[in-house]
């Protein structure tokens, strides 16, 4: 394979990943909100894809595929801010508008508190292997 063979070749197979990704996110969602079922019936695939997913980006960080170190601390806490924000109305959406009775003021702040710290874990983990990842680009360099 030439070099334009090995990058087309690439495209596709990262195309065909996230589009893995997407169709097991959709039928965890299927699974959950149409057919009803409990999280403990499908939390083994739930697992997999979000383990799957953060190494997916912690590899792209790590060789160089995302440039994660030209962000600002103030993008950074952004985004991390964004994840938070999307993981609460997820969650409240899923308690509040989908189940019947509900959760309680007390219970979203708790798990908003499982939400801040879970997200800023998977930061860090974003970070470290940005920052391992470059030391990896400039020892190749030298």
């Amino acid at each position: 394979m030439d070099e334009r063979n090995w990058q087309i070749a690439l495209r596709v197979i990262a195309f065909m990943y996230f589009l893995t990704i997407f169709l097991i996110l959709g039928i965890v969602f299927y699974r959950q909100f149409f057919l009803g079922q409990e999280m403990s019936e499908f939390e083994d695939i739930a697992i997999v894809m979000t383990i799957n997913s953060l190494f997916l980006v912690s590899a792209l960080l790590y060789f160089g595929a995302i440039q994660f170190q030209r962000l600002k601390v103030k993008s950074i806490l952004l985004i991390y801010i964004g994840f938070v924000l999307l993981g609460f109305l997820f969650t409240y959406v899923k308690y509040n508008v989908l189940q019947s009775p509900g959760l309680s003021f007390e219970q979203l702040f708790d798990k908003l508190i499982i939400i801040a710290s879970v997200s800023g874990l998977i930061m860090a983990f974003w970070i470290v292997f940005s920052v391992l990842g470059k030391k990896r680009v400039d020892k190749e360099l030298e």
